[in-house]
């Protein structure tokens, strides 16, 4: 599930598994479970940093959600502040309200902290968990199995950079 890939921030994605020990490999395979259609296969490349690739997903599955609550959460301290109570402003003189932006900044992190926990329904291909890396006769499988991988797939996700085609 997606839930696993964004866990820890992204710890599975910023795993190089090629670094890793037999035990570590099966570890990173446990992540994955057998399911029958993906919504999503992602093609990445492997030396692309971890952290990118963990942004590039956050946004792409969480970057709506995030927006939405930051929209709700300005919105409502804006109605509070109109028609309940004006809060406090910064500094003597100031007539601008920081609250409806900060507001709105602290709800869209806190989607993109713990939003993951919503996408637990949503299951991804990717190579480095749903093929088995430390049996050479299973990784072998895996990846013969990869175009049917991708046809049972509802979305192709392809982390472009410059390293994509070399």
């Amino acid at each position: 599930p997606v839930s696993k890939l964004f866990a820890s921030f992204g710890r599975v994605l910023r795993t190089r598994a090629h670094k890793l020990t037999t035990a570590q490999l099966k570890k990173l395979h446990s992540v994955s479970h057998r399911v029958d259609q993906f919504d999503c296969f992602i093609s990445h490349v492997c030396s692309t940093p971890g952290l990118k690739k963990y942004l590039t997903l956050m946004v792409d599955f969480l970057g709506l959600p995030a927006f939405a609550a930051a929209c709700v959460v300005s919105s409502g301290l804006f109605a509070f502040q109109v028609w309940c109570q004006e809060l406090p402003r910064i500094g003597p003189a100031t007539r601008l309200s920081l609250w409806e932006f900060v507001g709105g900044l602290i709800a869209a992190a806190a989607v993109c902290t713990v939003g993951h926990v919503l996408c637990r329904r949503t299951h991804c291909f990717l190579d480095c968990t749903s093929i088995c890396q430390d049996d050479p006769e299973l990784k072998a499988a895996g990846i013969r199995n990869i175009p049917a991988d991708l046809r049972a797939s509802r979305e192709l996700l392809v982390l472009w950079d410059e390293r994509y085609f070399t």
